[in-house]
């Protein structure tokens, strides 16, 4: 006899905080592309850095410090600047979205995932049309498409047994990966 299809229900509300470490959970999985970024500006900006500091004035030793110098605070100074344009984006997006903050009620079988708010539209997706997900130490991530994820705090599930059983379901039924 088959095992009856077991629903797992879930409620909570998205916080600015889990918010920003979404965002930060999107960067640690999409983290190649940023890397493939900066090292090919910085071998770029150190080649021309180089170039234009070499001249006959002045050693090569004293280029190539003042090369790494310029880099290094350049990379420095762009970290910073994308810090914080990050989180103030996240937090826009945060105050702009209807739906933010809003207390959901989620619904998880063997199916797919439905999303339930008060007064808003019931979102249904079905495990096949789900990208990939991924579960940290915190909070799951599902992508219904490389734009479009779902957030989901551990702490909406009342119980940890309901948060292995959901853990157990994204391995059956997605690309599933653990950070």
């Amino acid at each position: 006899m088959k095992e009856e299809n077991k629903q797992i229900v879930f409620t909570g509300a998205l916080s600015l905080d889990y918010l920003y470490k979404a965002t930060r959970y999107h960067w640690i999985i999409r983290r190649k592309y940023p890397l493939t970024y900066l090292g090919i500006m910085v071998s770029v900006m150190s080649f021309i850095l180089y170039n234009a500091f070499k001249d006959e004035s002045t050693s090569q030793q004293s280029a190539i410090i003042w090369t790494a110098f310029t880099v290094a605070i350049g990379l420095i100074g762009g970290i910073i600047a994308l810090y914080f344009l990050i989180k103030k984006r996240t937090k826009t997006l945060y105050e702009l979205s209807p739906s933010a903050g809003k207390e959901a009620t989620h619904s998880a079988n063997d199916l797919g995932i439905k999303i339930e708010m008060i007064n808003e539209v019931v979102q249904w997706y079905e495990w096949s049309d789900v990208f990939k997900s991924y579960e940290f130490s915190d909070m799951f991530l599902v992508y219904v498409n490389p734009i479009v994820v779902i957030y989901i705090p551990k702490y909406f599930f009342e119980t940890p047994e309901d948060v292995k059983d959901f853990s157990t379901l994204l391995l059956q039924k997605t690309k599933f990966r653990t950070r």
